[in-house]
Formats: C-alpha cells, structure tokens, sequence
C-alpha cells in the first residue's frame, strides 16, 4: 500500500482545489520559505484524526479553513483527502478486497468535523481503526516534522514506548486489554451488586421465617375469633327478636287508644265547621252593611269636595284670562319686528348665492388640473423607482450569478477527475451469502433489543424505587403525626376523666360508706344525662349536687343506715323510677327538662322550670310564675318568685361536669378515628415496604441477567466481526464505487447544466442594468418637470379655495340668520293661536260654573240622610257576629284539648315504632355482619344452647383478642413471601456462580493478551535495538547507538536511547548536537520502518541541520529504503533534491495563496537526452 495522491481543498494556504501526485519512491517538496510546504504535513497528520489546534499551529480547528488574502475572500470549509492505492492487499482485514482507499476529512467555520471512507460518512475512531498497526496515525514515527526530530530523541521513556508499539502492532492488543479490563470492572460491579442482594435476601429470610411462623398463629386465631363473632350475633339476634315482640304488644294498645280519641276529635272539628259557617254568613252581612256606610260616607265627601273645587276654580279662570290677554299684545308687537328683519336677510342671500356658484366651478377646475398633473408626477416617480429596481435586481443577480459560475467549475473539475479515475476500476462481483453470518447477526440484534429492555427496566426500577422510598417517607411521616396527635387526645380525655371522677366522687368517707353498704360506685347521673349545646351551664346550676347521685336498685332499704355517714352527702335514685306526668305550665316558655335527656329523675329534677335566653326573658316571667315554679338563663342565673341563685364559674368542684362530659365523649370519638386512620396508615406502609422488597429483588436479578446478556452480545459481535472481514469487504468496495460513479455522473451532467444556465442568467443580468443605465437620466428629468407642473397648480388651487371660503362664510352667516328669524315668526304664531283659543276655554268655563253651584247642595242633602239609616242596621249586624264569635272559641278550646290528647298518644305510638325500626335495623346490621364472616349460621345456631350468654361470649372474645394483640404486628404475606424468597436465593446463587467464572474468563483472556504483548514487544524491541546499532554508524560514519529499557515489567517498562558518536563519550543524549540528534532520530526511524515499514514516510527539513558528508549517507539511506518505504521529503538542500525521484514545487506568486508544480525528474531527464 502507497500514498497515491494528496486533495487539498480551502486548506490553510491552499484555497483551490490542489492535487499532489505522489508516484512513489522519494517526493521531494521544495520552495522558498513561508510559501506552505509544511501545510502538506499539517494536512496529512489532520486528516488522519489530530484532535489538536496546538499541534497544527493554530489556535482553533477553523484556523485550518483558509482566511482570506489582500485579493481573496475567506471560505467556509477545508477539505483533505488521501488517497491510497492497495492493489497488493497490505491493508488487511476488512478492507483487504479494496484497490483504492480514500480517507478524506471536513471542516466549517463552526468546527465541526465530518470524516468519510471511501465516500462514506464515519467516525474518527473508524478512520483510527483503518491504521491500526500499520504505523501511521496523526503522531506517529511515520511523520518527522520540524521539531519532531527533537521531541523523538529528548522523549520521555513512555513516550519513546509507544513508537515501538506502534511499530510491533500491539496497539490492537492494546484496545482490547482495555476493553476486556473494562468488561471485568462491569463484572466485578455487578458481582458486588449481587453480593449486596443476596446478603439482604439472607436477612430478608432470617426475618420472614418467624413472621410466617407468627402468621400461621395469627390465622389460627383469628378463624376461632371469626367463629365467636358469629355465634355472638346469633345470640344478639335472639335477644332482639324477643324485645321486638315486646314491643309490638305494647303498639297495638296504643294504636287502639289512638283510634278513639282521633274520633272524638273529629266529631269536635264538624260542630266547629257548622258554627263556622254561621258566623261567616253574619260576618258577610255585616260587610255588606258597613260597606253601604263607608260609601255614602265617600259620595258625602265628594259632594263637599266638588263645591268647593268650583268655587276655587272660578277665582283661578278669571286670574288666568287676565295674563293672557297681556302676553297676547307683547307677542303681536316682536312678530310684526321680525317679519321686517325676515326681508332684509332674503335680499342679502340673493345676492350672495349666485357669486358662490361661480366660485365653486373655478374650484373644480384648478382641482381637476392638480389631479391630473400629480397623476403625471406619480406615474413618473413609479417609473423611475421601478427602473432602479429592476437595476438593483439584475445586479444582484449577476453578482450570484457569478459566485456560482466559480462554485460550479471548481466542483465540476472535481468530479470530472473522480470520474475518470472511478472508470479505470476493475469492476468485480464475488460476494458469497453467508447463513452464520445472517443468524450471527440476529443473534446481535435479539441480545441488543434484550440488553436495552434489561436497561430500561433496570431504569424503570430505579425510578420505581426512589418512588417507593418516598411513598414510605410520606406514610412513615403520616403515621407518626397520627401517633402523636392520638398520644395528645388520649393525654388529654385521660387528664379530663380524672378531674370529671374527681368532681363527680372525691369525698373518701363517701366512698367507704358505700363500700361499707355494698354499693357499687357505678356512673354517676352527670355522666348518664345530654345536655343540649350551650345549655350546661343553667343545668349544672339546677341540678348542683344532683349532678353525683348515684342509681340503686331501691332507695328506702338504705335510709336507716344514713345515720353511719359522719361526714360529706351523697344522693341515691331508683334506677327503675320513671318521670312523673309534666305540669301544667303556669307561663309560656320553654321547660328546662326539655333540653335533657336520661334517666326519669332527670323529668322529676326539672318539671317545674323553665329555660329563658337572657335575664330580661327571665324577669318578664316572674310575675306570672306558680308556687314552685322557676326561670333559670342560658349562662346559669336561676330565679324564683322571691329569690336568685349564681354560681361562680371558677368552681371546679362543682361547674363544668355536663361540658367536660360532652368534651370526653368528643375525645373518645376522636381517637378512635385515629386509631383508624393511625391503623389504615401502618397497614400502608407495611404494603410499600414489601413492594420495595420486591423491586429490590427484581433490580439484582434484572442487572445480574444484564451481565450475562453483555457477556453473549460480546462474543456475538467479535464472530460477526470476522465474518464481515471475511465475506463483505468486496461487495462493499465495489458496491460503494457503482453508487460513487452513478452519483458524479450525474452531478457532472447536472453541474454542466447549471453552468450553461448561470452563464446565460449571467448575460441577461449585464444587458438588463445597460439598459436600465440608459433609461435612467431621461426619466430623471421627466420625473422634475412634472415636479413643477404639480407646484404651480397646487398654488392656483389654494388661491381659488380661499376665495371660496371667504364667500361660503357669509352665505352661512346670513341663512343661519334668516333660519333663526323664521323660526321665531312661526313660534309667536303659534303663541297667539294658542293665547286666543285658552281665553275662549276660560270665558265658557266661569258661565258652567255659576250655572251648577245649586243643584250639587241639594245632592249633598239628600246623601246625609241615607247614612243615618245605614247606621241603625250596622248596629245590629255587629251584635248577631260577636254571638257568633263566643260560640267558636269554646268549641275551638275544647277541640284544642282533642289534638294534644290525639297528639300524645301518637308521639307515644310513634316512638315505639322508631324503636321498632331501631331494634329491626340493629337485627339487620348484626345479620349483614353474620354474612360478612361467611359461616354455616344454621349449624352454628343450632349448636347454641338455649342457656347461653352474650356476656360469656363477650368475655371469650375479648380473651382471643388479647392473645391476637400479644402477637405484635403481623405479616400477613409473610409465608408466600419466605417461600419467594427462598427460591430467589437459589436463584442468585447460581447467578454469583456464573459472574465469577465469566470473571475467570475475562482474567485468563488478559493474561493471554500481556503474554502475547510481551512476547511482541520484546521481539520488536530487540529487532529496533538491532537495527539501530546497525544503521547508526552508518549514518555517523563510526560510534554505537542502543536501546535500553527502563524496567524488567515488559508491559509498563518506558525505552531511552544510547548514542555515542565516533571520537565521543556522551553520557547523555541530550547533550547531543543539532545534527547529531537528527541523525540519531532518522537512525531510530528507519530502524522502525526495516521492522514494521508503515506506508509511507514524511520528512519536513530533517536534512536542514545536516552538513554536505552526512546528507550524502543519508540520501544514500533513503534510496536504500525507497524500495520498500515511500518517502515525502520537504527539503532546501539540493543533495537531497538530486536523491528524489520526483520534485513537487510550491509557490506563492499570489500573496497568501499556495499552488503547487510537480516535476517527474525522470521524464526530464529523459527529454534533456532525447534533446542531446
């Protein structure tokens, strides 16, 4: 394989397209300095992948993209092509079946980079690949640049290292090493990863094997407690099936009652109806005769009203008919004015109007003669605007135009050059199917889709995960907020329980005197009553010790040992006792026992007060209050008929016991709610930290599933690897090459088409602005006349505006004058018509007037003596109503006392119906819950003695619930879980065992690589170290030079160079002389190339601190090696450019720009002998 050509395109200095042959052999370029000889290396090495703007002397990757010069403009993009001949197939592996190998870079202004192979876009890395082992790369030993030849000799042992890589091609070695160490730390993390998991599955196991022992329990108990609980309601059922029967007798008999008493009403309510209508009828006469009486009553007032309207609307017409006559005179004397003034405002008009017209038809004409010269001067304008246009346009076209006739003939010599090159190709079809390699490639593409779905779960996972754990953060937070606020209500009904026991029973010789008796100290009546809200106050006043009476079963069997209690009270009631019937009120107001419930003693306390809002309420009842009877407030003031009793508020002994009771019952509903709500919550989280287990769980085995998948989609690759280097690299080649050459064809036939039309569109723009050129100054002056014309009859027009105006003021003025005097004439007209007809209006109403003054009194007469008759009826009319009345209100009375018997006797009937539904909804609730623990209820309630006890299954309950509760929390899922996991921990045992031996197989492979390395290594280092000592003298014409290493690790050790020139003893290559370095690095250089000769060899000025002896031994070096290495020699020495088979010479005739003139000195001098 040789370097055949080089393609440089915008390059730095080479900003045309420059292509430099390269025949083989030995190249020399040579030119004067600064003229960009050294760009051709720049170019080579950038092409091959150098990252770095340093090492191509810029400071940026778009300093490689040429500039600009004093006669050319920056372009946007650099492009590099090398181009390599492989007809003998040195190039091995994939691209072995290629003739020709093009590899070629591209740059824009922004920096970034594009590489192509063989036309082809790939990566940086692809175009490495391709020189791998071949000793060519961007910073190879392959390229000796100014400055190199220092830096190789003065280089650090690691660095000097890796030219001897490179040239014992171990840098494939190399890569993988990495690759597999790489592997091997994925292993080595996954292997941690599941050693994590299987120590948290161990603990996991030693913990959820006594909770499934604890479950087992658990379900054992709470199958017994399902079954007490069944047999429990069976017996509550009975006991409510006996009280309902009960029950049912008892509203018979009151149904019975019920139906007599509605009947007695009923025959109250027809008397009432009958005497109802009565005393309608004599209601409806009485109206009658009051409504005769109120009329003439009204027709009397009328009758007075109208005497005395006339008698004050006389006065009023003759007032009336004196002012008009007055202002009939004053309007007679301004209409004759005005009518004068009407005539000499006409005259005026006349003579005004007729000048106007004239004016508006000279106006007309100076605006028509405006109008059409404006038109001339817009039309004009428009031309000229157009005209300069249609210049600006065509010019701007020609300019594209040409810009993309350069554009279109550098890139049509391009592609007119890769054409002819493309067919010259030998033109091959030998492409073999391959079965292994379409199933290999399946293979890949199953473990791919595999390996990215085990990814994207493992992802899922984690999210899934981070979720779960913030969940239980949330729950785990709810739950101590419901144990502290539940530990805040119990403190708190705990502290109000002891100060209500404290209140209600703190006198020990109490407590003992009923100890002694035998007295059980049960509830106390305060706890045992419900208060309606806001009224606990005036109870807790009423009732006062009351509130501490204790219920007996009989009261008098304990009166004869009252006198055994020394010290302290305490009040006893009949548990049994029922109310007294209710008084009857003596005033009208609300009973205090209506406001509270509970035992009977509560209606016999209470019966004979009343509860009022405020004290005023309370005072206004006082007067009218019975023997007995009292008015307690809202806020406890009680009174009596002579007395009144205030509590201070501040007693605890004594206040407060009805409202600290309300406030335990509300306590102890409260907390139950939260240890429901506290229940539901740690049965959540109990729930979220088994689904993370669970994550847990599936996470190892996903990842651990990962590693293997890895590990088969690895071997997969390297098998497909070498089979498409065996099978597809000719088809590939050639195939690339067809589309290549398909592709410039036609882009030539479309770049020569585009050029012919950009040339025509070219010459089409050039007329266009000649000719627009031409037409321009005579529509400048077109353009200024009209210009004139316009000015000149805008002046005309304005003066005959103002004429106009002067006159149209006037003829205004005087209409809106003759307007104004026109309408007054019509308004005094209509006032003095309006004058005369209400004068003649008043003089006929003073003659109705006096003719109707005497019959209107007689009218007035005869009316008052009608009323007086009416009276005596009205009289008698209200007698028969009132009898009418009395009789209604007694039977009204007694029906009254009909409804409340009728109304009692329901409510009573009533309330034992809702106990009914009560009792039949508590049968139905017990018989839901029956069915909800899905027993044999028959077989259940036939076992079940007759004799049996709720209580005793009350107690045997509350034993099994205690024993459940001793169990602590309880993992209900506990048993499938230890069973899952159980089988998972065999499960990541075997998935250790596979990691670790796929560990020893990563370990064995790397332990053949560095056997393989060191061998390579030692083998090359020895052949350099050879070669070295050998061409050394012959550089220096005496000394010895040699290799030595820095280390005995092979692997790691670092490489220096020993060089002593003949007559010298130098201790130290640094101390070496200028040309002594160069040629010690040229002696290195080409000791490399006899080992492992890359492709080529490019030399920039290594011959430049060389004296004429020693360039003559190094050219003779160089045609020594030229037969195996192709050398690129930049040069200025003139014996060198004698050794060179072929001169390439770079110039600079126009500043800034680099072109390039190729000479085959062979070719010359066979002319130069054919001229002889």
């Amino acid at each position: 394989m040789r370097l055949s050509k080089i393609r440089l395109n915008g390059f730095k200095s080479f900003v045309d397209a420059t292509p430099v042959p390269l025949p083989g052999g030995i190249t020399a370029i040579v030119g004067p300095n600064g003229c960009g000889k050294s760009n051709i290396i720049d170019a080579v090495r950038w092409v091959m992948g150098e990252s770095s703007a340093k090492h191509l002397r810029g400071g940026s990757m778009a300093d490689v993209i040429f500039s600009g010069s004093s006669h050319r403009k920056p372009v946007g993009q650099a492009s590099i092509e090398l181009v390599f001949d492989n007809s003998d197939g040195s190039l091995g592996g994939q691209y072995a079946g290629f003739n020709e190998i093009a590899v070629r870079r591209q740059v824009n202004r922004d920096g970034q980079s594009a590489y192509y192979l063989n036309g082809t876009r790939c990566r940086r890395r692809d175009i490495t690949d391709v020189f791998l082992g071949t000793g060519l790369g961007p910073r190879s030993y392959s390229i000796i640049e100014q400055g190199t030849i220092s830096r190789l000799i003065e280089a650090k042992p690691e660095e000097l290292r890796g030219y001897l890589e490179e040239a014992a091609g171990i840098s494939l070695y190399k890569e993988r090493r990495r690759e597999t160490e790489r592997r091997m730390r994925d292993t080595h993390e996954n292997l941690e990863r599941l050693e994590d998991v299987r120590d948290e599955v161990a603990r996991q196991l030693e913990k959820l094997s006594q909770q499934a022992q604890t479950a087992e329990r658990y379900r054992s108990l709470k199958d017994e407690a399902r079954q007490r609980q069944a047999e429990l309601i069976i017996l509550r059922l009975r006991a409510l099936e006996h009280d309902r029967q009960a029950l049912r007798d008892a509203l018979t008999e009151r149904d019975n009652a019920l139906e007599a008493k509605i009947a007695e009403q009923r025959s109250l309510e027809r008397d009432m109806e009958a005497t109802r209508s009565r005393h309608a009828e004599d209601s409806d006469a009485l109206n009658t005769i009051q409504g005769r009486y109120y009329q003439l009553g009204s027709e009397i007032a009328r009758t007075e009203q109208r005497i005395s309207h006339r008698r004050e609307q006389r006065e009023s017409s003759s007032q009336e008919l004196a002012r008009n006559r007055e202002a009939l005179s004053a309007a007679e004397a301004a209409l004759q004015a005005d009518r004068e003034k009407q005539t000499l405002l006409a005259e005026r008009i006349a003579t005004l109007t007729p000048e106007m017209t004239q004016l508006d038809e000279r106006l007309r004409l100076a605006n028509e003669a405006v109008s059409k010269e404006q038109t001339a001067f817009e039309k004009a304008t428009a031309a000229r605007d157009e005209l300069a246009r249609e210049r600006a346009d065509a010019e701007r076209m020609a300019q594209v135009e040409r810009t993309r006739i350069e554009q279109l003939e550098d890139r049509l010599y391009e592609q007119q050059r890769r054409y002819e090159k493309l067919g010259a190709e030998v033109k091959q079809r030998s492409v073999g199917d391959s079965e292994l390699l379409s199933q290999l490639q399946a293979d890949q593409k199953r473990l791919e889709a595999e390996k990215k779905e085990q990814g994207e779960r493992i992802a899922q996972l984690d999210v899934q995960l981070t979720d779960s754990q913030a969940k239980q953060e949330s729950v785990q937070h709810k739950v101590d907020q419901f144990r502290e606020t539940l530990a805040d209500a119990q403190a708190r009904e705990t502290s109000l329980r002891t100060l209500q026991e404290a209140a209600l029973g703190s006198d020990s010789e109490v407590n003992r005197w009923l100890e002694a008796l035998e007295i059980k100290s049960g509830e106390r009546l305060g706890e045992q009553i419900k208060v309606t809200s806001g009224w606990e106050a005036a109870v807790e006043v009423v009732l006062g010790d009351a509130l501490q009476a204790i219920a007996t079963t009989s009261v008098s069997a304990f009166s004869d040992h009252a006198n055994r209690l020394k010290h302290g009270r305490i009040m006893l009631y009949d548990a049994q006792s029922k109310a007294a019937g209710e008084p009857i009120p003596a005033a009208q107001g609300q009973r205090l026992a209506g406001l509270v419930s509970g035992p009977g003693l509560i209606q016999d306390l209470l019966a004979f007060v009343y509860a009022v809002e405020d004290e005023a309420a309370a005072k206004s009842l006082l007067p009218d209050l019975a023997v007995g009877y009292s008015v307690v407030t809202r806020d406890g003031r009680w009174f009596g008929r002579d007395w009144l009793r205030i509590r201070a508020m501040d007693d605890v002994a004594e206040s407060g016991v009805l409202a600290r009771g309300q406030e335990i019952d509300t306590l102890n509903a409260q907390i139950q709610e939260y240890q429901t709500a506290l229940t539901s919550c740690s049965e959540d989280l109990a729930k979220e930290q088994a689904n993370a287990e669970t994550l847990r769980s599936q996470h190892a085995t996903l990842v651990a599933s990962l590693g293997k998948t890895e590990r088969e989609l690895a071997g997969v690759i390297a098998r497909i690897d070498a089979e498409v280097v065996q099978q597809k690299a000719q088809q590939a080649r050639f195939e690339a090459l067809d589309v290549e050459r398909d592709e410039l064809a036609q882009a030539i036939e479309e770049g020569g088409r585009a050029l012919n039309e950009a040339r025509e569109r070219l010459q089409e723009a050039d007329a266009a602005i000649e000719s627009a050129d031409e037409r321009a100054d005579a529509l400048l002056q077109a353009c200024k006349a009209a210009k004139v014309q316009v000015e000149t009859a805008r002046q005309h027009a304005e003066a005959q505006r103002d004429e106009r105006q002067d006159i149209a003021l006037r003829l205004e003025s005087a209409q809106t004058a003759e307007a104004s005097v026109k309408e007054a004439i019509e308004r005094l007209d209509r006032q003095a018509a309006q004058l005369n007809t209400r004068n003649k209006e008043l003089l006929h109403t003073l003659d109705e007037v006096s003719d109707s003054d005497e019959s209107i009194e007689q009218e007035r007469q005869t009316l008052l003596d009608q009323r007086v008759a009416v009276e005596a009826e009205l009289s008698q009319a209200r007698e028969r109503l009132e009898e009418a009345d009395t009789q209604l209100r007694a039977l009204a009375d007694q029906r009254s006392a009909a409804e409340a018997s009728v109304n009692e006797l329901r409510e009573a009937a009533e309330s034992t119906r809702r106990r009914d539904y009560e009792f039949e909804a508590r049968a139905q609730t017990q018989a839901e819950q029956l069915a909800d623990l899905e027993v044999d209820a028959a077989a259940l309630q036939a076992g079940l003695p007759d004799e049996a006890k709720e209580q005793e299954w009350v107690k045997a309950l509350e034993r099994l619930d205690q024993r459940i509760r001793r169990l602590g929390p309880i993992n209900l899922a506990a048993i499938d879980e230890h069973k899952n996991l159980a089988e998972r921990k065999g499960y990541l045992d075997e998935q250790q065992a596979d990691l670790t031996e796929a560990l020893e197989t990563l370990q064995s492979a790397i332990g053949r690589i560095d056997r393989e390395t060191r061998a390579r290594f030692k083998a090359t280092f020895d052949k350099v170290n050879t070669g070295l000592q050998r061409l050394f003298p012959r550089l220096f014409g005496g000394g010895q030079a040699y290799l030595e290493m820095t280390d005995d690790n092979l692997l790691d050790t670092g490489v220096t160079i020993m060089a002593r020139p003949p007559g010298k003893r130098i201790s130290n290559i640094h101390l070496l002389s200028g040309g002594e370095k160069a040629l010690a690095a040229v002696s290195l250089v080409f000791a490399i190339f006899e080992l492992n000769p890359a492709p080529f060899c490019m030399l920039d000025e290594v011959d430049a601190p060389l004296d004429e002896a020693n360039v003559g031994r190094f050219c003779d070096l160089l045609r020594e090696m030229s037969e195996r290495v192709q050398f690129v020699v930049i040069t200025h020495n003139k014996v060198t450019m004698e050794a060179a088979s072929h001169l390439a010479g770079v110039t600079m005739a126009e500043p800034g720009v680099s072109r390039l003139v190729a000479v085959d000195v062979a070719a010359a001098i066979e002319m130069v002998n054919l001229d002889a």
